[in-house]
C-alpha cells in the first residue's frame, strides 16, 4: 500500500526532510558554538582593556591631584567619584606603601578583579593606586550583549530551520516524485495493467534515466510479449494444417479409401518433414532463450567455412532455379566452425527463401582492410520494406510479405546477430524493395603465424535471442 503522505511527500520524502532539517541545524550550531568560543573570549579581553584602561585614567588624576599640593592636601574625591561611577572601588598607597585614601566599598569588593596602576608627576613615582571592580561593572553593557547574542542564535536556528525545512520539502518532492511515480508504475504492471507508462517523465539526472529506461523496457516487453502471442497463434494455425493433412491422408488409408502409394506416401511425408522442422525451429528458439552456448573458438579459413556451406545448399538453389554463386578468397579468423557455418547456413536460407526463381544469390568471403574479414550475401529477391529494416533482427519477427512466401519462426537472423557479436563481430543489413538485399559480417582478421592467433579457447556466450 502507499505510504501516508505529509505536506505532499511520503515516507522517504519525510526522511529526507528531517535529515536536511538536522544537517542545517546541526551546521548552525556549530557555527554558534565556534562563534560563541571566540566572541567570548573577546569580550574578555575587551573588558580587562577598560578596566586596565579605566586604572590608568584614575592613576592619571590621582596624580593631577597631587602634583602641586602632596598626599596631605590632595583632593582624590573627585577620582574617588570616577572610579564609584563605574561600579568599583579605589585606594591610593603613597611612594612609602602608606595608605592615602580608600573608597568605602573597597573592602567589600574583596575577591573581584582588580588592577594596580604606578602614580608618577614628572616621571617620578608618588604613589600607586588599586581599583577593584565589582561584578557590576560593565555588567549592563555585557549582560545587554549576552541577551542580544542569545536571541539572535534563537533567530537564526528558527530561520535555518524554516529554510532547510522548505528546501528540503522542494528537493524532497524532486527526489521522491519520480520515485514515487516509478513506483505506482511497477505496481500497476504487477496488478496486470500493462498500458502503465510514466507520463509525463520529469525526473532530473539517473532518476530521469531510470524512469526512460522503465518505459523502454516496458514497451519492449510488452512487443515482445505480442510478439510470443502473435507466434504462438501462428505456430498453432502452422502445425493445424500439416497435422490436418497427415491426420486425413492416413485415415483415408485405414479406411481403405485411398491407395498407400508412393505418391501418397511422399505427400505425408513432406508434411510431416513440415512439422520436424517447425519443430526444430521451436527447440532452437528455447536453446537460444535459456541455454549458454560454449564457444570454441580456433583459427578458421572463413572462405573454406562458407564454401563448405554453400556446397551443402547446392542442391536446394539448383531445385528452386537460382544461381548461386562464389567469390571467396582465404581469410582467418577466430570462430566457432560449426556455428560460423550454422550463421552462413541460415543467410543462405534466407536468400534462399525470399528471392523468386531465375534470380541470384552472391557469396563473398575475403580480407576487409588490415584488420578485418568481411562475409557477405548479395540476393536479387524481394527486398525489405524500410519501415521492417530495423526490425528484422528481432526475435519472433517477421514482415508482413513474409509469412505468405515462406515459414518460419522469425528467430533466424536474431540468432546470427548474436552469433556474430559472440565471435567480436558485426551484422549490418542494407535492402532495397524488389532489387534485392545485402547482409555483411564483418570479423576480426586473424594471423596464423602469430603465436596468440594459433591458440585455441573458448568461450562461453548467453544467447538473447
Amino acid at each position: 500500500m502507499p505510504s501516508r503522505r505529509i505536506l505532499g511527500i511520503g515516507e522517504l520524502g519525510m526522511r529526507l526532510a528531517a535529515t536536511f532539517v538536522g544537517v542545517a541545524l546541526a551546521a548552525v550550531l556549530a557555527m554558534v558554538i565556534a562563534a560563541n568560543t571566540i566572541i567570548t573570549t573577546d569580550v574578555g579581553d575587551l573588558v580587562k582593556d577598560q578596566q586596565g584602561d579605566l586604572t590608568t585614567a584614575a592613576a592619571i588624576a590621582a596624580g593631577a591631584a597631587y602634583e602641586h599640593v602632596g598626599w596631605q592636601r590632595a583632593d582624590l574625591s573627585p577620582v574617588s567619584d570616577f572610579i564609584s561611577g563605574e561600579g568599583a572601588a579605589t585606594r591610593v598607597c603613597g611612594a612609602s606603601g602608606r595608605v592615602i585614601f580608600t573608597s568605602p566599598a573597597f573592602g567589600a569588593y574583596r575577591g573581584q578583579p582588580q588592577f594596580t596602576s604606578p602614580i608618577s608627576v614628572h616621571g617620578r613615582p608618588v604613589g600607586r593606586i588599586t581599583v577593584r571592580f565589582s561584578s557590576g561593572s560593565f555588567g549592563n553593557s555585557i549582560n545587554l550583549f549576552e541577551m542580544q547574542r542569545v536571541r539572535a542564535i534563537l533567530i537564526a536556528l528558527v530561520i535555518a530551520a524554516a529554510i532547510a525545512l522548505g528546501a528540503s520539502i522542494v528537493m524532497a518532492r524532486v527526489i521522491t516524485g519520480p520515485l514515487d511515480a516509478t513506483l505506482a508504475v511497477i505496481r500497476a504492471r504487477a496488478s496486470g495493467y500493462r498500458r502503465a507508462r510514466i507520463r509525463p517523465v520529469r525526473g532530473v539526472g539517473v532518476l530521469r534515466e531510470l524512469q526512460e529506461g522503465l518505459n523502454a523496457a516496458a514497451d519492449r516487453l510488452d512487443r515482445l510479449e505480442r510478439l510470443r502471442s502473435d507466434l504462438v497463434a501462428d505456430v498453432a494455425h502452422e502445425l493445424r494444417t500439416p497435422i490436418a493433412i497427415v491426420q486425413a491422408g492416413h485415415e483415408a488409408m485405414l479406411d481403405g479409401l485411398t491407395e498407400p502409394t508412393a505418391e501418397n506416401l511422399s505427400s505425408l511425408r513432406d508434411e510431416v518433414l513440415r512439422l520436424s522442422r517447425m519443430v526444430e525451429d521451436l527447440q532452437r528458439l528455447s536453446a537460444a532463450e535459456s541455454a549458454v552456448l560454449q564457444l570454441k573458438l580456433v583459427p578458421e579459413d572463413l572462405a573454406v567455412i562458407a564454401d563448405d556451406a554453400a556446397s551443402r545448399m547446392a542442391d536446394r538453389f539448383d531445385v528452386a532455379g537460382l544461381r548461386l554463386e562464389r567469390r571467396l578468397t582465404q581469410a582467418h579468423v577466430m570462430c566457432d566452425r560449426d556455428r560460423m557455418r550454422e550463421v552462413i547456413t541460415n543467410l543462405l536460407t534466407n536468400a534462399l527463401k525470399f528471392t523468386p526463381a531465375e534470380g541470384s544469390v552472391l557469396l563473398e568471403v575475403g580480407p576487409c582492410g588490415q584488420h578485418e574479414v568481411r562475409l557477405r550475401v548479395t540476393d536479387t529477391g524481394v527486398g525489405i520494406p524500410p519501415e521492417e529494416l530495423p526490425r528484422v533482427a528481432e526475435r519472433f519477427f517477421r514482415g508482413e510479405g513474409s509469412a505468405a512466401m515462406a515459414t518460419g519462426s522469425g528467430i533466424g537472423l536474431t540468432i546470427v546477430t548474436e552469433l556474430v557479436q559472440a565471435h567480436g563481430g558485426e551484422l549490418t543489413i542494407t535492402s532495397e524493395q524488389h532489387k534485392g538485399t545485402k547482409v555483411t559480417i564483418t570479423l576480426p582478421l586473424t594471423h596464423p603465424g602469430h603465436p596468440d592467433d594459433r591458440r585455441p579457447h573458448s568461450r562461453t556466450v548467453i544467447m538473447h535471442a
